[in-house]
């Protein structure tokens, strides 16, 4: 399974991959050597200093694993991030890239070359080559992983409107963030203004000489931008991803739920007991009785009983079919929902 897709995630849109392939690939490049080349080669540089506190010992003393195993989970930690939702926030490449490196420092590059040098005096000039390289390879990382969300987004093109990339556009004291659903703002003329509107009230976007301004079902914001032209393009191309991914959805749902309800229509409980079989539909009423010819001899009270106790049988069954397909519609909705 490859780390980190070749081409953008989420992107159905040719010409929008196209446009974007050349930056994606250097910040492909960049973001694997800072998430994952980098805190790996960290970890092996643990794991040499833990091997070489057992140079000439018959048994390692077991706790001075201990760093080298801290700093490997670290770097699972990052990659197993970047892999389930980090790929979708450039934002936290560098935090979250800093925060890991740094803790294979103090867990695991510095415990473990002490303990190297505790342990094996001789060593001393390989310990401290190696505790160098594993503070250089922590601050190579931060600085590949700023480099990789600059590669990204530093310069907006058009395109980033049709992918789910956070866009923050910067200038003018004001810091736009154009999300994947809503655009939030920052400004501080004369004090410090937080707002923010979802895409669903916005009516339309339009430029001004410094700012752009947006008008929803409620009023308009004016929101100071250092290139209005470009913020409302980006903008407008971000509404317009974000409705046809809505409508996309909706007709999704409405498929989905067409479909239980032809699901629903074709369940058929059915139960025998006695020489009797009995079907009911989805609601529970009978579509069918059969009686074997072992219930003539029935009295007509006892043949009562043993039907309706068939047919409450048939109606548990149905039931049970009934539950398990809205369960199953209702599992397949939650991955989305927490999506």
């Amino acid at each position: 399974m490859t780390l980190i897709p070749r081409a953008i995630p989420a992107i159905n849109d040719p010409e929008v991959v196209h446009a974007l392939a050349a930056r994606w690939r250097r910040t492909r490049t960049l973001l694997l050597l800072s998430a994952g080349v980098l805190p790996v080669a960290i970890g092996i540089v643990c794991i040499v200093l833990a091997g070489m506190t057992s140079a000439g010992r018959q048994i390692m003393p077991w706790w001075s694993a201990i760093p080298a195993v801290a700093a490997a989970a670290c770097a699972c930690a990052l990659l197993s991030w970047l892999r389930r939702n980090g790929l979708s926030d450039p934002h936290s490449w560098l935090p979250a890239t800093t925060l890991m490196t740094s803790a294979q420092l103090v867990l695991g590059v510095l415990p473990g070359s002490g303990i190297a040098l505790r342990l094996s005096p001789g060593a001393a000039i390989a310990v401290k080559a190696l505790c160098a390289a594993g503070v250089l390879g922590a601050g190579s990382a931060s600085a590949l992983a700023r480099l990789a969300h600059r590669s990204l987004l530093s310069a907006p093109v058009l395109e980033l409107g049709s992918t789910a990339f956070p866009l923050v556009l910067a200038g003018n004291g004001t810091r736009l963030v154009i999300g994947t659903d809503r655009a939030d703002w920052t400004t501080r003329h004369g004090g410090r203004v937080d707002a923010g509107v979802s895409f669903a009230r916005v009516q339309r976007v339009t430029a001004h000489s410094h700012a752009i301004v947006l008008h929803t079902t409620s009023g308009s914001w004016t929101v100071p931008v250092s290139d209005p032209l470009t913020a409302q393009a980006l903008l407008r191309r971000r509404i317009a991803w974000w409705e046809e991914r809505r409508d996309a959805a909706a007709e999704r749902e409405q498929r989905r739920y067409l479909d239980l309800v032809q699901s629903l229509a074709a369940v058929s409980g059915a139960a025998t007991r006695g020489g009797i079989s009995v079907t009911v539909d989805s609601n529970g009423l009978t579509t069918g009785i059969e009686l074997s010819p072992a219930v003539r001899e029935l009295d007509p009270e006892v043949l009562s009983a043993q039907l309706m106790a068939c047919v409450q049988k048939a109606r548990a069954d149905a039931r049970r079919q009934v539950q398990d397909l809205v369960l199953d519609h209702a599992d397949a909705e939650m991955p989305k929902a927490s999506h």
